[in-house]
Formats: structure tokens, C-alpha cells, sequence
């Protein structure tokens, strides 16, 4: 393409030299053998561009849309002005015979678009809410679930609770835009109307630098049981839980395998010296002192090995503590947080009302 540019180049310089306001008056001869000599130049340009898109064209391997035809009589009956000019480019597509039946690739954020979840909330006090002190003081819960859609379009009402307030969050669709509580002692199920939220994958967010999943849902008025002292305030309620693609390693927990592997390595290393120390009488030998302070080391290296084990826990955590989407390529932490946001002046809170956990509508319906 760079030598198309110069050849571009060239041929726009020279059509421009002869196009220059000529320093003199010039005879009708002058001007017919100067405008030969131009009609000569942009000819053999237009060899050396058909050439080398030609030789381009091998180079890519494409394939041109049509075969080429023989010119007819018609078509090769050009005027004066037009046969100077380059033809144009040859329509081609380019052809992958690997990946032409493979689904589009999706990026790690956008691994639960067009994906559909069951979602029940369980609402009552918890450790370290913010709710005033007479909130769910008798230990009662409220028991809700709706069923949302994780679309892909892109949503633009800003919202502090997502990373850039609304950057790369997207819309959630609730479906039939209720949401159902369920039965308490004194009342029946019931439901209640709700409006679609908005939901963002944030990377890093989490603990050790895992990624969360944050969403929203907006309901039109304050949720509860006749006589108990829980409820759910009219607004938006905000849900956040873990979310562990496996993109690159088939869902296999690699870094914790690993660690796994070496600490059982170590810790046979540790045994087998052991045994040998036992095996020496005297406690001032030499040679039972050098395995002491290999096992010293042992130990320390173990020590570490578990602190990585640790880290490793969270970042690929057991997959019974996951939820998994039908193609198996993200999982969600079975449970999460729910909380609201309550406006203090210019302070905004967020007060935790519960947690929440997730299930694959598809996943339930087969």
C-alpha cells in the first residue's frame, strides 16, 4: 500500500508539472507534443500500478468477487480524456476458511452479553450495614427473585455505583419489569413493578485484583411485609458479586493446581527428612544438624507456598463456590452483596440491605 501512495504521488506531481502556467507563449505544436509526452507518462503508470496491485493481490491471498471477462468492443471505445485515466481498483474480499464457522470472539467483559440469570435476593440485617438500628432488628428476611437479561446494548443513564458512571455499562432487562416477594407468615406472594437497571463488569475491583460484576435495578416503591421491620426502599438497588472468565484455560485451575503440587512435593521432602533426623541418635551429630536446617528452609518455603495458595484461592476459587454461564466460559460467585444508596448532603453511602445469588435461566430450563 506505501508504494500505491508513492506511485499516487508521483503521478499527481507530474500531472501537476504539466498543468503549471507554461513561462511562455507556446506554438500549437509545442502543446500537442507536450500533451503526447504526458498521455505516455500516465500510461506506463498505469502498467506499473496494475503490476503491482496485481503482484499485492497474490501476496494477500484474495479473491476477486467475479471472474474477469474479455473487454467488448463497447468498452474498449473510450474518449480522450478517460483511456489517460487509471482504471479503477478491482472489487476483493478476503477469504478465512479457519474461522468462517467459529462464533464471533468475545472479550472478557463481554463474556455474559445476551446471556439470562435468575436472580434471588435475600434482604434482612447484616454485619456492618448502615441501616438505622431498628432495621430488621427482629432477625425476619425478605425473600425476592426476578429474572434478568445481561444485554449488549449500551447504557447512558450515569450512575456513580459503575466504574466512569456509565463507561462501558450496558443495559439490564428485567423481565416482564417485576420482581416477585415471596410468602411470609401473615401475607402471600405478591410483586411489585420494577424498571430495567444496568449492569458493568469492572476489572480488578476485587479482592486480590479479581473482577466483579455490578448491576442495578430500580423499583417504584418500598417493598415489605405488613408488620415487619424490614423493607426495601423505593429506588435503586445495587447487587455486586465475583466474576472469573476462563478464556484462556478451559475453566482448569492452573496456578492453584500448581502450588497445590508443590507443596505436596515439599512436604514429602520434609517427611523423608524427618525420618533420617529420627534415625540419628546422637543430637550433636553433624550430619543431623545439616538436616535440621534443611527443614528449616523447607518450612519457610512452605510457608510461602500457602500464602500463594491463599492468593491463589481467590483468584480461581472452587467451582462449587461458582455459577457458571451456559457456554461455560465465565463464572459468577453463587453469592453477592445488595445494598442501596442513601444521599447525605453531598455524601453519598451505600448501606448493605443483604446478599444475593445467581443461577443460569438457561441452565434451569434444561
Amino acid at each position: 500500500f506505501s508504494n500505491t501512495k508513492q506511485l499516487t504521488q508521483r503521478t499527481s506531481s507530474r500531472v501537476l508539472m504539466h498543468m503549471a502556467p507554461p513561462s511562455r507563449t507556446m506554438s500549437v505544436a509545442e502543446i500537442e507534443a507536450e500533451s503526447e509526452q504526458l498521455r505516455i507518462e500516465i500510461e506506463e503508470l498505469r502498467k506499473e500500478a496494475l503490476s503491482r496491485l496485481e503482484a499485492l493481490s497474490e501476496q494477500l491471498g484474495v479473491v476477486e468477487t467475479e471472474p474477469s471477462k474479455p473487454l467488448s468492443a463497447s468498452a474498449t471505445t473510450q474518449t480522450g480524456d478517460d483511456k489517460d485515466l487509471l482504471p479503477a481498483p478491482m472489487p476483493i474480499t478476503f477469504t478465512d476458511t479457519k474461522t468462517s464457522n467459529k462464533k464471533p470472539t468475545k472479550g472478557i467483559a463481554n463474556l455474559l452479553d445476551e446471556t439470562t440469570w435468575k436472580i434471588s435476593l435475600s434482604i434482612g440485617r447484616e454485619p456492618g450495614t448502615w441501616m438505622p438500628k431498628d432495621w430488621g432488628k427482629s432477625g425476619q428476611r425478605l425473600n425476592l427473585s426476578f429474572t434478568a437479561d445481561f444485554t449488549p446494548s449500551q447504557l447512558f443513564d450515569r450512575d456513580d455505583f459503575f466504574r466512569g458512571g456509565y463507561t462501558n455499562a450496558k443495559i439490564l432487562n428485567v423481565e416482564s419489569n417485576q420482581i416477585t416477594l415471596g410468602p411470609s407468615l401473615s401475607e402471600g406472594q405478591r410483586s411489585y413493578k420494577v424498571k430495567n437497571g444496568g449492569w458493568q463488569v469492572t476489572r480488578g475491583d476485587g479482592p486480590m485484583g479479581t473482577d466483579l460484576l455490578r448491576f442495578f435495578i430500580e423499583v417504584d416503591e418500598e417493598i415489605t411485609h405488613a408488620g415487619s421491620d424490614v423493607y426495601i426502599p423505593k429506588g435503586r438497588i445495587y447487587c455486586s458479586c465475583g466474576y472469573f472468565p476462563f478464556m484462556n484455560n478451559g475453566g482448569k485451575d492452573g496456578m492453584k493446581d500448581a502450588v497445590k503440587d508443590e507443596i505436596k512435593e515439599i512436604e514429602g521432602e520434609i517427611m523423608q527428612l524427618q525420618k533420617k533426623k529420627d534415625e540419628i541418635k546422637n543430637p550433636f551429630n553433624l550430619d543431623g544438624i545439616k538436616i535440621s536446617s534443611e527443614i528449616f528452609k523447607l518450612k519457610q518455603d512452605l510457608d510461602q507456598l500457602n500464602q500463594r495458595l491463599s492468593f491463589a484461592m481467590v483468584r480461581q476459587p472452587d467451582k462449587q463456590l461458582l455459577r457458571y454461564s451456559p457456554d461455560g466460559d465465565v463464572g459468577l460467585t453463587k453469592e453477592g452483596g445488595v445494598c442501596c444508596e442513601v444521599k447525605k448532603g453531598p455524601v453519598v453511602e451505600y448501606h448493605i440491605l443483604g446478599r444475593f445469588g445467581v443461577v443460569s435461566a438457561q441452565k434451569e430450563e434444561k
